[in-house]
């Protein structure tokens, strides 16, 4: 959740560096609780688990068919898997791994940093099954022949491919950009087609900045709203001064309010302020500049 501390996979659940956290909901403490309980119990269900369908005995040589056996809670179950099944399985396994060490290093720092925000609760529950799936895509990606040659499941290291399917829920954003590149190398469109030649693209585009106002503040004034316009702002767009996030309204695509802090009008200074729109696309507007100075009485007369 990213995000966006910067994370494993570009997303990071915490709401990012964005001024608006200040305003956003805190989880009460015990939502936080109850997660952090959660992520425990998953913690210890997944390496049993592990345990439970890890092939005891993998290679050429290997059975048709294995029986893994789970227990829980005095009731067990019993299923007969082949060695490609039981690879399946182990690779499901293994991404949940890999991405519940990212859910949950990303769920301590923002608590233990008071940043985290409810919203992304919904990140920290669904994103273990997120990295099973992508393991088992790239999983499957890989036995396909796509990123290596094809081989039989008992001829594969079951060590490299659970390593594989773990880091691959752990890196999912890196996961996901592999995929991206495969598949646009054997799907690419000429120029002007596809995406190119849709309208309405989801990408947001660069800002552009035009004015301020007001365009100049008084020093240790209290009016501290300043509304930024311009065009191509998208509904998430943050307000930056001199590199800091602040506290943004989207008005409209051509209008953001933002509200400056006491200490960016405490002393005499000029404010460089520019509008960031967040991926996909996005980027930085160049930026404007707003003085602050105390009101002398030449300003008062021109003014």
């Amino acid at each position: 959740m990213t995000n966006e501390r910067a994370s494993n996979d570009g997303t990071d659940g915490g709401g990012g560096n964005d001024a608006r956290m200040a305003v956003e909901e805190r989880p009460s403490v015990l939502q936080v609780r109850a997660l952090g309980l959660g992520l425990v119990l998953l913690a210890i269900g997944l390496a049993y688990l592990i345990a439970c369908v890890w092939p005891s005995n993998f290679g050429p040589d290997t059975p048709g068919a294995k029986a893994v056996s789970i227990v829980f809670i005095g009731t067990s179950a019993s299923l007969a898997t082949t060695a490609d099944v039981q690879l399946l399985m182990l690779v499901m396994v293994a991404g949940a791994l890999g991405s519940f060490l990212h859910t949950a290093t990303s769920f301590a720092d923002f608590v233990g940093n008071e940043k985290l925000a409810r919203s992304w609760i919904w990140w920290y529950l669904l994103k273990p099954f997120v990295g099973m799936g992508l393991a088992v895509v790239f999983y499957l990606v890989v036995r396909g022949g796509f990123l290596s040659a094809g081989t039989e499941a008992g001829k594969v290291n079951i060590y490299g491919i659970a390593a594989l399917a773990g880091m691959t829920g752990m890196f999912s954003k890196q996961a996901t950009d592999k995929l991206g590149e495969v598949f646009t190398t054997l799907f690419q469109t000429k120029p002007g087609e596809g995406d190119d030649a849709r309208k309405g693209s989801l990408a947001n585009d660069v800002p552009v900045l035009t004015d301020l106002v007001p365009t100049r503040l008084q020093t240790l004034t209290e009016q501290l709203s300043v509304e930024v316009k311009g065009s191509h702002f998208a509904r998430s767009a943050v307000v930056r001064v001199n590199g800091t996030a602040r506290e943004t309204v989207f008005n409209s695509s051509n209008s953001l309010g933002a509200m400056l802090v006491p200490e960016d009008v405490s002393a005499d200074g000029v404010l460089s302020i520019i509008v960031f729109n967040p991926a996909p696309g996005g980027g930085t507007s160049a930026p404007l500049k707003m003085t602050v100075a105390a009101v002398t009485a030449g300003t008062a007369l021109a003014g």
